[in-house]
C-alpha cells in the first residue's frame, strides 16, 4: 500500500447504445470516483460523472502520480460471440445470490468497445504505462487497473445472501434499493472495524445522499452511476491494501477482480 497511490473507480457506460467514439458526448454518463489514503484511511477526494472517453481520460490527470484503478465494464473482450469464461465464471459462483453477469462478446459490444478504448489509453506512457491485473504476479509498484463486478463486490463485502437491486425498475424501487445500498457502504465500509476503513466527511455524505424520489429518473441513475463508482474506488483500495481477492477469468481474455470474504467454492483463483 502506497499513501501516494490514487486509488480509482470508474462506472464506464459500455454499451454499444449511444456514443462509442472517443470524443463524443452522448455516450451514458459513467460515474467516476477517487479515494486517497490518509492514515491507512481512505478519503474521498472527488467525484463526478463523465460521458466522452475524453472527458474520462481528462479527468485522471496522469500528473498527480500513480494510480489503482478499478472499471465496471470488460476490458479485454476476445470471443466474438457467446460469452468471456469470465461472465460464466461470476454466474455459475454468484447466481445463487442473483448476480448474473452480462454475457459479453464482440458481436454485442463492436471491436473498438468502450472498456478496450480506456485500456488503450492507459497503456500509453503518458497515463504510466498501466499494467492490466489479472493475476497475482502483475500486482506490483507502478500504475494498476483492473476489471471488477459491483454485484459480486456487494456480495463479497457486505456478506449478503442475495444482491442488491438497486438498478433496474421503478423511481420507487431504483430509490429504495439506492436507500439500501447507502445504508449497507455506511455499516460496513465507514464503521471502526472496516478494513480499509472509508471515513465519513462532507464529501462522502453528498455522495451517499440518495436523491429524492420526486426528482428526474435520470438523477436517480447518475447517482447509481457515482455509487458504483465508489465500490469499485474501494475494490482498487483493497486490492491496494493486499486484502483477499480473487479472478474469475482467463488470462488474457478477460478477467474480473473482486474481494474474496466468503470463500465460495468455483473456478475462481486467489489474487
Amino acid at each position: 500500500m502506497a499513501d501516494t497511490r490514487r486509488l480509482i473507480g470508474i462506472d464506464l457506460a459500455w454499451g454499444k447504445v449511444g456514443g462509442t467514439g472517443y470524443a463524443e458526448t452522448n455516450c451514458a454518463t459513467s460515474g467516476c470516483v477517487e479515494l486517497t489514503w490518509n492514515n491507512g484511511e481512505l478519503m474521498l477526494q472527488r467525484a463526478c460523472l463523465r460521458r466522452s472517453m475524453k472527458e474520462i481520460v481528462e479527468w485522471l490527470e496522469p500528473e498527480r502520480g500513480d494510480w489503482v484503478i478499478a472499471v465496471d465494464a470488460p476490458l479485454v473482450v476476445r470471443n466474438q460471440s457467446k460469452s468471456r469464461a469470465a461472465d460464466r465464471q461470476a454466474s455459475s459462483c454468484y447466481g445463487k445470490f442473483q448476480a448474473f453477469a452480462q454475457s459479453t462478446n464482440l458481436n454485442k459490444l463492436g471491436k473498438d468497445h468502450r472498456g478496450g478504448q480506456l485500456l488503450r489509453e492507459l497503456r500509453k506512457p503518458k497515463n504510466h504505462n498501466t499494467t492490466l491485473v489479472e493475476r497475482n504476479e502483475d500486482i506490483g509498484t507502478g500504475s494498476l487497473v483492473f476489471e471488477t463486478y459491483p454485484h459480486v463486490v456487494i456480495v463479497e463485502l457486505f456478506e449478503r445472501d442475495r444482491i442488491i437491486k438497486y438498478k433496474k425498475g421503478n423511481k420507487s424501487q431504483l430509490h429504495r434499493g439506492q436507500q439500501e445500498l447507502v445504508g449497507c457502504i455506511r455499516d460496513r465500509l465507514c464503521s471502526d472495524s472496516a478494513e480499509p476503513l472509508l471515513r465519513t466527511d462532507e464529501a462522502l455524505e453528498c455522495l451517499l445522499r440518495v436523491p429524492d424520489l420526486q426528482r428526474l429518473r435520470e438523477e436517480l441513475k447518475g447517482h447509481e452511476d457515482l455509487l458504483d463508482g465508489l465500490l469499485c474506488a474501494y475494490t482498487a483500495a483493497w486490492l491496494d491494501a493486499n486484502r483477499p481477492s480473487q479472478g474469475l477469468g482467463e488470462v488474457g481474455k478477460g478477467v474480473m477482480i473482486t474481494p474474496r470474504v466468503l470463500g465460495i467454492d468455483g473456478p475462481a483463483q486467489v489474487v
